[in-house]
């Protein structure tokens, strides 16, 4: 019987101890959000589909009074997930200009590895997710040339980084908007807006500088890379240096523009649509604060994610609310914390579970041997 490697078992135990530390986090925060939810108006009751308060077909919790606890507009639902699947087609095709300096991989395989990735990302603990799609490309008989892994790694921390500068960016616009008095009754919502910023931003000028200073960031990284760990220092090299060359995109101005255009449709089209779901459930919010909110999870995702995001999803989702003089811990307001949730996880898990599906429909199809061609004339 085989038995395992040292460097198999210790994987193992990273493997679990991610996944206890994901577990952990979950129930913090949802132990943390949910001490003053109030759970007999939230959950307790008669749910059913009418009409709600404005004669729209709705899903209606009714409590034992009579009275309507929370509601979902069922047209606000249907838009919604109109605007996660054309979330996922953006963010499907940002990727495409990061990767085309690499090798041409069609759009069709770029779904796929999407789909997958995205899934990953959302359910796994600790951002385990985002080696997922490197991994995809990287692979022979994907109907497409192999992308280094080193190279499809760089795009997506290129995405992760562009993409905290961007929301952070908007974060300070957002809460510009809001009244010098209101924000000050919030100074931790401030704080947690310059902490993003400096993190992002101190994210974007390492990379650009490793881009510009290659031999003396590679010169640097040996000798570091050496003191600490002296047996792994030519193979731990050879991955940042290939990190280093995958950062090649930015030298491109052109993909940085197409990256850089459909992202601010694509956090356009975001936080257009968590407002709409908010609007859904009756809460009555501007546009703005779905924006506000969008950011806020974003930021919060630079904690350690559990699993499937549980926790910290709706309570960093909730945080701004009452910026715009809504009481965060209403039964409409944490209805709607945990269906945006609930709707994400669902679309996110459908479109995973069909990218594993023609992912491997299309492995097969192309690692099957050619077959020679048949003579059909006759001597």
């Amino acid at each position: 019987m085989p038995q395992s490697t040292p460097d198999a078992r210790t994987n193992r135990r990273t493997v679990w101890q991610r996944w206890l530390g994901g577990l952990a986090i979950g129930v913090l925060f949802t132990w943390w959000s949910s001490r003053s939810w109030p759970l007999d108006r939230l959950f307790s009751g008669s749910l059913s589909v009418g009409r709600d308060a404005h004669g729209d077909l709705a899903v209606r919790l009714i409590g034992q009074s009579g009275s309507e606890n929370w509601s979902l507009d069922l047209r606000n639902l249907a838009i919604y997930f109109v605007c996660l699947t054309i979330i996922h087609w953006l963010r499907v095709l940002r990727w495409h200009p990061l990767l085309e300096p690499y090798a041409r991989v069609p759009i069709a395989a770029l779904n796929r590895a999407g789909a997958v990735g995205f899934m990953a990302v959302f359910l796994l603990p600790l951002r385990l997710g985002e080696l997922s799609r490197p991994l995809m490309l990287g692979r022979k008989h994907a109907g497409h040339p192999p992308v280094p892994f080193a190279a499809g790694l760089a795009t997506v921390a290129l995405e992760r980084v562009l993409d905290g500068l961007t929301v952070t960016a908007l974060l300070f616009v957002v809460l510009f908007e809001v009244h010098p008095a209101t924000l000050a009754r919030h100074p931790g919502i401030a704080q947690a807006a310059w902490i993003a910023g400096a993190v992002f931003l101190s994210a974007i000028s390492g990379l650009t500088a490793v881009l510009v200073a290659r031999d003396f960031t590679l010169r640097w990284t040996r000798r570091i890379l050496g003191a600490i760990a002296p047996s792994m220092t030519d193979k731990l090299l050879g991955l940042v240096t290939a990190f280093v060359d995958g950062l090649a995109v930015l030298k491109s101005p052109w993909h940085v523009v197409q990256f850089i255009g459909i992202t601010i449709v694509y956090w356009g089209v975001n936080g257009l649509g968590i407002w709409l779901m908010a609007r859904g459930f009756g809460l009555d919010l501007p546009v703005i604060a779905g924006y506000a909110m969008m950011c806020f999870v974003v930021v919060g995702m630079m904690i350690p994610n559990a699993p499937a995001n549980a926790g910290s999803f709706w309570y960093f989702l909730l945080l701004p609310a009452t910026l715009y003089g809504v009481d965060d811990q209403s039964p409409r307001a944490v209805a709607f914390g945990l269906g945006l949730w609930f709707v994400q996880t669902v679309q996110v898990t459908l479109f995973g579970l069909w990218g594993s599906w023609a992912d491997a429909r299309a492995m097969a199809r192309h690692s099957r041997p050619e077959l020679p061609a048949v003579d059909t004339q006759q001597n």
